[in-house]
């Protein structure tokens, strides 16, 4: 066996640590990078946050309502009339007005987080404040085809005419209570926390605060009527996001409502609208005007504001004061 001389085992040795450097390198490598991977903080991923309400909360907001109606309305209702003996229109004014505050408070406190902020100016044409009643008009006739549909009632409408044998108090509550209180629950919370959840597909937030708002009022005439009438104001904030303006519009439909409610002869049917114009022909005719007129005049809303309101709704311009 050939014996091995120093010169030709140096180039052996050499390879060897050159094997072993390498292993020594990468042996350091990947511990230098298991390091990295250890002691590198974790960036969370939250789901972008929400303001309230959510679809889901919206239902829920419905049922706050109702009961925080009940819970706070019967017992003013039961104090008042049987134990105060207070006029019957009185203690529903203040039943009505406590229950609605107190819906107002209590989701204001619940969700004081998320609360989405209420904006009440907007940006709103001037032309449209001066043609804002005969907008009304036009919708308020459209909406009466509801009563050709003859749907069951679950009201009498004996608490309308218990309200109109004292016409201040009715007033109060029809025209100033009803349309400030469920603008700033239904437009003012629902529907702008909606809009801003929401901000690619403004029907869902529309549709679902006047889904909310027709519910509401518990009678399938009126439901409907209602939710029609959410859709309209649910799009006039939309494109205009003034509460002010919805205030207004509800102001009117109430008022319009409460006049004729008030100058009704007795035992005159209110829903019977074929006959108050004296033919089909004559009903089908100031219908189909109405409708033209309110097709116009919304054409027109939707020429003179903003085509991307959603860009500029992100943040309220205009909020309640931070307590409210």
């Amino acid at each position: 066996m050939p014996a091995v001389t120093a010169g030709a085992a140096r180039p052996r040795l050499f390879a060897f640590r050159s094997s072993l450097d390498v292993a020594l390198g990468v042996v350091l490598s990947c511990f230098f990078v298991e390091s990295i991977i250890i002691e590198a903080p974790v960036v969370a991923t939250n789901p972008p946050a929400t303001v309230y309400p959510t679809i889901k909360e919206s239902w829920a907001f419905l049922g706050w309502y109702l009961l925080l109606s009940l819970l706070i309305g019967l017992p003013i209702l039961l104090v008042g009339e049987k134990m105060l003996e207070m006029p019957r229109p009185v203690v529903l004014f203040l039943g009505v007005s406590a229950a609605n505050c107190s819906v107002l408070g209590f989701l204001r406190w619940r969700n004081k987080t998320r609360w989405p902020g209420i904006n009440l100016h907007g940006q709103v044409p001037g032309w449209l404040l001066l043609a804002l009643p005969v907008l009304v008009l036009s919708a308020d006739m459209v909406l009466t085809l509801v009563h050709l549909l003859h749907l069951p009632t679950f009201s009498s409408g004996e608490t309308y005419r218990e309200l109109m044998k004292v016409p201040v108090v009715g007033f109060l509550m029809l025209c100033i209570v009803a349309p400030v209180m469920e603008e700033l629950l239904l437009r003012g919370v629902v529907l702008q926390g909606l809009l801003r959840n929401f901000p690619d597909r403004p029907w869902i937030a529309i549709g679902q605060s006047a889904l909310i708002f027709g519910i509401m009022h518990l009678n399938p005439p009126q439901s409907l009527a209602t939710f029609g009438l959410g859709l309209l104001m649910g799009w006039l904030y939309f494109r205009t996001r003034s509460l002010w303006l919805c205030m207004g519009v509800h102001f009117l439909n109430n008022f319009f409502a409460f006049n004729a409610m008030l100058h009704q002869k007795e035992g005159t049917a209110t829903d019977d609208v074929v006959a108050a114009f004296g033919s089909p022909w004559a009903y089908a005719a100031v219908v189909v005007l109405s409708a033209l007129v309110l097709f116009c005049l919304l054409w027109m809303v939707q020429r003179t504001t903003s085509s991307s309101p959603g860009q500029a709704s992100t943040q309220p311009d205009a909020l309640l004061p931070e307590g409210i």
